[in-house]
């Protein structure tokens, strides 16, 4: 019988990162609508005998509220996720613990100024907290971490069907198999599965992301069309543990690939392995010192 994971194992576990703000924005709408919805339904607190004018509008701010503390949480999120490779479930616990103080805060202030206006004090603030404030947080934290783990992105085994040669090979260890990386777009049932080996570039295209991939035969690349903002993408493949390089806004590419780089006028440009077009650089981003050019000649055509 094997031991349960310890504390720090569970909090060191990957969790999805919400790159796009409309996926947050729409996560804790989802939670601002479930408390409005016990106010008004079940009216808790005396609710009922609340009927000042514009009580509709006083109840409403408090949603309001809870939108409103995202923006600090979403600052340090995005921060923190730019120092590290990965996101873990003790990241998310420590950004949900800032939305909670934010949200407490500010819909504090919005009682004390509006809803039961009054002089604030750090004993009123302390009873409000604990009598008001908790029980609605512990009721939506479950929702929270429900609704991020929802739509995540992650990395599973491989199946059996997408074993390479080297796999096949008598004396081979099943722990050296490697992983599928799974994308899940926007759209119902929208999935992708491939090796990290695999992976070749990626281009946004507006609402869509064009993924270019080796087949599994390695013979030649194929494409594939998600619904997916190319940020998003990024999130989950460096958190599947593959490195990609965000060269241009509308491009990622895997640094493996890069054989050379070449300057066409103005513009810098990237020859992937196994891939004819040639992928532009912005210039901003710094290519490796070590990265050789070549012939834009040489690059542009290829027999």
């Amino acid at each position: 019988m094997s031991a349960p994971p310890s504390v720090s194992a569970w909090l060191q576990q990957r969790w999805h990162f919400e790159a796009s703000p409309w996926a947050a924005l729409r996560r804790f709408g989802l939670a601002a609508g479930l408390m409005l919805l016990v106010l008004f339904w079940l009216q808790p607190f005396g609710g009922e005998r609340y009927r000042p004018p514009g009580w509709v509008l006083r109840l409403l701010g408090y949603g309001l509220c809870l939108l409103l503390a995202v923006l600090p949480m979403r600052a340090w999120s995005l921060r923190r996720r730019a120092r590290q490779s990965s996101w873990r479930l003790q990241d998310e616990l420590l950004a949900l613990a800032i939305w909670a103080c934010f949200s407490v805060t500010l819909s504090y202030g919005h009682s004390c100024w509006w809803v039961a206006p009054r002089a604030p004090s750090w004993a009123d603030f302390a009873i409000f907290s604990l009598a008001f404030a908790l029980p609605f947080l512990l009721m939506l934290l479950p929702l929270l971490l429900r609704q991020g783990r929802a739509d995540a992105l992650t990395v599973q085994p491989a199946t059996p069907s997408a074993k390479t040669d080297a796999e096949t090979q008598p004396g081979a260890s099943p722990a050296a198999a490697p992983s599928l990386i799974v994308v899940l777009g926007r759209n119902r049932d929208e999935q992708l599965s491939f090796r990290r080996d695999q992976f070749v570039c990626a281009q946004a295209q507006q609402n869509y992301v064009r993924l270019q991939l080796e087949a599994e035969d390695g013979r030649g690349i194929q494409a594939h069309l998600l619904r997916l903002p190319l940020g998003e993408l990024a999130t989950t493949l460096t958190g599947g543990e593959l490195a990609c390089w965000r060269v241009h806004r509308s491009w990622l590419v895997a640094p493996e690939r890069v054989q050379a780089w070449v300057q066409t006028g103005r513009q810098r440009q990237l020859r992937l392995r196994g891939l004819d077009a040639l992928i532009p650089v912005s210039a901003d981003f710094e290519l490796p010192p070590e990265l050789p050019s070549a012939d834009p000649e040489a690059l542009q055509f290829r027999p």
